[in-house]
């Protein structure tokens, strides 16, 4: 028996006048969070608190979205010890609660990440950044991230644990100044839109 006989009986080979027929890939579905030909774009921003106090998010949770926060304060308006919170609410129970705590790291409700954010960072003015991709499952990956005014990336913290109804409802800020809230992502269309 030659070695390449041998070799072709281990790797299950063909004879090498035998033709190779590849076979086709097969059809995947695309998964429901990826078909947005149907959505309508949501994009809104604010400078300042509405009345109410809560900011509607009106976009479908089912999708990708991104909630980008502004904090440009200058060195005398920030209190160490206050909390920077950016909660979803769903009805009076808050669901989730993501930003700086009065210690300086990122968190998202009870997981913090490990990276203290230098204090003269936090005045010269940061942006938070909060993006949501379902997995599917009702599942979502959430990451918050902090970035300077230069838009360098200070810290980031993932979390895979929160289903994507958990993340529909209204939004509330624990700090009132802020510089800019924007949200961007997609709602479902009407039917016959």
């Amino acid at each position: 028996m030659d070695r390449r006989e041998i070799f072709n009986i281990l790797f299950k080979g063909g004879a090498v006048n035998e033709p190779i027929v590849s076979a086709p890939d097969p059809v995947l579905e695309t998964p429901a969070h990826l078909k947005t030909e149907q959505a309508i774009p949501v994009w809104k921003q604010w400078t300042e608190l509405p009345v109410s106090g809560n900011f509607k998010l009106e976009l479908s949770t089912a999708y990708a979205f991104t909630i980008t926060l502004d904090l440009n304060y200058p060195a005398k308006a920030v209190n160490p010890e206050q909390i920077l919170s950016l909660g979803i609410q769903q009805g009076h129970a808050a669901n989730i609660q993501t930003g700086i705590n009065k210690h300086g790291y990122l968190f998202m409700n009870n997981l913090a990440d490990s990276r203290l954010i230098p204090m003269d960072k936090l005045l010269t003015g940061v942006q938070l950044v909060l993006t949501v991709n379902p997995l599917g499952h009702g599942m979502s990956f959430a990451k918050l991230k902090i970035m300077d005014s230069a838009g360098l990336t200070l810290a980031t913290l993932k979390s895979m644990q929160y289903t994507t109804t958990d993340w529909a409802g209204e939004m509330t800020l624990s700090a009132a100044s802020f510089n800019l809230l924007r949200i961007e992502g997609l709602n479902e269309a009407e039917p016959g839109q």
